[in-house]
């Protein structure tokens, strides 16, 4: 095993592998930072140009821009609340109030680390797991999916400040845009209004970059000035203190790589679930959870290190099983096979090499991108200073042409410009349209696996399942376990003015 974790390290650090994983993260950071394409665009994109090219190489090109779109979707979801990929919602709901407070460089320097390290995780846990992981992924089905799906729309008491009827309607609304098109059970239309283009439902990367992205721009229209509304002091707004904020929080950044281990190793979950769970279970823990949606740095660095570690966990069952771990996976298992590798047993056996090339290309992509994402921090936080006359012509053509990008369709630029009118409504009469996000995001994999779990095992499928029983517990654990805490924390202050 170490003789191929070293043949494997040799074959990467080969100049022409080293330059075509820089080409890779470069184009993955450009790409990150363009709305809505994210990971499997970067990768779909850069595959033709990777085939002639010897398995290393075209692999570290791939992989190297899929990491390296991670931080370049953070970039634009912290500093101008536009997501670079549906995976990167969760870093817009306390990145962007950061950064309006004139904190962008701090919330930048800990999605960078916290990113290095959430992928650094990822590769040791490739290492050890690919033996251990059929065994668990076989315990796994889709009622446990439901359960983790509902786990997800926990989060949604956290956005409802002063109403939660409010929260409740929004992710509601969101829930019913889920539905739209058709039902994955029975193949029946819904909420089409007899038109092909929404057969196939609404792109949620397109209605996230309307809800977010366009509604901001609105909204700067309106008020006039900058993104940055107080500018913080040098120290507050000090990449460096991002980076140190990480390293306070090492307990969360662990938590949110094994979640995000976890989840990325599902096949169909999504790194968007994986980043709203990150997000909800880092604000039921924290001891400042009133805080999260107004300027949290701890909102900022476990969706991070979540999506981080997710790829690790994502290639899991795409090295060992032959199961994409999600879309991106898939597009990487096209590349094994035109160059003549069947991963499962063949690759572990006779590719051990190749596949410790994988895990170190996780490590230096990760490097690579971390260092280029801090150096670069505090010149990019500068563009949130610039008038709303600047700002807009530049940022709302982007945003129009990354959701005409996505599908290549007309009727999505308009899909996000209504979205963006929604938005600014939503938020200007205080409905969260983070709720609303979430719900849209979990509506379909609670439908089709809630569907799918009673076919199989009964109206009672979360009793009969030992798993899912227990996963349930652990989901209304988390729920509860706020009101707890502050039940105790309440009588300890009553018992303690009592003794004095």
């Amino acid at each position: 095993m170490l003789t191929a974790s070293w043949h494997g390290l040799q074959a990467l650090l080969d100049p022409t592998s080293m330059l075509f994983m820089s080409i890779g993260v470069l184009f993955g950071v450009l790409i990150g930072i363009l709305p809505g394409l994210g990971g499997i665009a970067a990768m779909a994109l850069i595959l033709p140009f990777s085939l002639s090219l010897d398995p290393v190489a075209a692999l570290a090109m791939l992989l190297g821009a899929h990491v390296a779109t991670i931080f370049g979707s953070s970039i634009t979801s912290i500093l101008f609340n536009i997501p670079g990929a549906s995976k990167s919602i969760a870093l817009c709901f306390d990145g962007y109030p950061m950064t309006q407070k004139g904190e962008g460089a701090r919330a930048l320097g800990a999605a960078a680390m916290a990113s290095l390290i959430g992928g650094l995780i990822g590769a040791i846990f490739l290492t050890l797991t690919l033996p251990l992981m059929k065994a668990i992924m076989m315990a796994l089905g889709p009622p446990e999916y439901f359960v983790m799906a509902l786990w997800g729309l926990s989060v949604i008491a956290l956005f409802s400040s002063g109403s939660l009827l409010k929260g409740l309607t929004a992710a509601g609304f969101g829930l019913l845009l889920s539905f739209v098109g058709m039902d994955p059970v029975s193949a029946t239309s819904r909420y089409t209004f007899g038109t092909l283009f929404l057969m196939d439902g609404l792109d949620f990367a397109v209605v996230v970059i309307g809800l977010f992205a366009i509604s901001e721009m609105i909204k700067l229209y309106i008020t006039g000035g900058s993104i940055v509304k107080e500018q913080k002091t040098s120290e507050m707004g000090n990449v460096w203190t991002g980076v140190r904020d990480v390293f306070i929080h090492w307990k969360l950044v662990l938590r949110s790589s094994l979640l995000g281990l976890f989840i990325g190793a599902l096949p169909g979950v999504g790194a968007s679930i994986g980043g709203i769970a990150a997000y909800g279970m880092a604000a039921q823990t924290s001891k400042t959870k009133e805080s999260f949606g107004t300027g949290n740095i701890e909102g900022v660095i476990a969706p991070e290190a979540t999506n981080a570690a997710n790829e690790g966990g994502g290639l899991v069952p795409t090295l060992g099983f032959g199961i994409p771990g999600g879309e991106s996976m898939a597009i990487l298992l096209s590349a094994f096979i035109v160059m003549g590798i069947t991963p499962g047993r063949d690759m572990l056996e006779n590719h051990m090499d190749l596949v410790f090339s994988i895990v170190w290309i996780i490590v230096v992509a990760n490097i690579l991108t971390t260092i280029g994402g801090l150096l670069l921090a505090k010149h990019l936080v500068k563009i949130t200073t610039l008038p709303s006359s600047i700002l807009i012509p530049v940022l709302l053509p982007v945003c129009l042409v990354g959701s005409y990008a996505i599908k290549g369709r007309i009727g999505d630029v308009l899909v996000a410009v209504i979205f963006g009118f929604i938005g600014y409504i939503m938020d200007k009469y205080k409905y969260s349209r983070a709720d609303m996000a979430i719900g849209m995001v979990l509506g379909l994999m609670l439908e089709r696996y809630m569907h799918i779990s009673i076919k199989l095992y009964g109206n009672l499928f979360f009793v009969t399942r030992p798993v899912t029983l227990i996963l349930l517990l652990v989901v209304l654990s988390t729920l509860f376990f706020p009101f707890i805490r502050s039940f105790f924390s309440k009588k300890q202050t009553v018992d303690e003015s009592g003794v004095q």
